[in-house]
């Protein structure tokens, strides 16, 4: 993977480039935060990726020199993760590979999943993982994760539910999760905004391109209240960054303002 710095060494299925669109304004939101100089200046910061995949937002955290936690439900892609990690010479003391469905049910709950191309869905199907809050990891002591990002197919707010204790203990500085308020069985997506502001009390939201790297926000209460319903009606997916600590006035991060009619996110 070479289309940023540092680059690294990324396993897929039948050498098969990842898909990278959605990832353009992710990629604006992360290079912000400029994790090589502050996971150098200190190496304990974490990065988690709940929902790897392929494991490469993980693993560019990694290339960066961070502390790394990816779950994946997948045995097919936790192992091709674990062979990047091989390649790339990272520490398994360093990148942590947890084949453990993220949710809010008592950790050591049972899920069954469905498996579609690369996708999971709760359901009567062939595989059977192991729950676990994030509150229950067992992270090293007096850390901080700098940075959560949450992909899990409409699951995001049972993630998040199972993360309250380190929100409420300031312990999580910034989030990013997807927001798809439209397909089949996205209910609970019309309470994931306002869990986020009401119950984890971000400082600032944003909406973030689908498919480029615009970033709009802060998004105001206007924006706010329609969000969901604009999303319904117009066909929209996006992620969504919470800020969770004070912005920095020299901050990297560009963004331009959100317009419920024709911002693309």
């Amino acid at each position: 993977m070479d289309h940023r710095l540092p680059s690294f060494k990324l396993a897929t299925l039948n050498g098969g480039k990842p898909y990278a669109d959605g990832d353009r304004a992710q990629a604006t939101v992360v290079e912000s935060l400029q994790l090589v100089n502050r996971c150098k200046q200190d190496p304990s910061l974490i990065v988690v990726d709940v929902g790897g995949f392929l494991g490469d937002f993980g693993l560019y955290a990694a290339a960066c020199g961070c502390q790394v936690y990816i779950f994946e439900v997948q045995p097919e892609y936790t192992d091709l993760i674990r062979t990047s990690t091989t390649l790339n010479n990272f520490s398994t003391s360093r990148v942590h590979i947890l084949e453990k469905a993220v949710n809010d049910l008592p950790s050591n709950s049972k899920l069954t999943f469905s498996q579609k191309g690369g996708d999971t869905t709760a359901s009567e199907g062939n595989l059977t993982v192991s729950t676990i809050r994030l509150d229950d990891v067992k992270w090293p002591s007096n850390s901080t994760i700098l940075l959560l990002k949450v992909d899990v197919e409409g699951f995001e707010l049972n993630v998040l539910r199972s993360a309250e204790k380190l929100f409420s203990e300031n312990r999580i500085h910034h989030l990013i999760f997807e927001y798809t308020a439209w397909w089949t069985n996205r209910a609970a997506q019309k309470d994931l905004i306002p869990y986020v502001e009401n119950t984890l009390k971000p400082k600032q939201l944003f909406a973030l391109h689908r498919t480029a790297g615009n970033v709009y926000g802060p998004l105001n209460r206007e924006v706010l209240d329609k969000f969901h319903e604009t999303h319904v009606s117009r066909h929209l997916q996006t992620d969504i960054y919470a800020r969770f600590v004070e912005s920095n006035e020299n901050s990297a991060l560009k963004v331009e303002s959100y317009d419920l009619k024709k911002s693309f996110a």
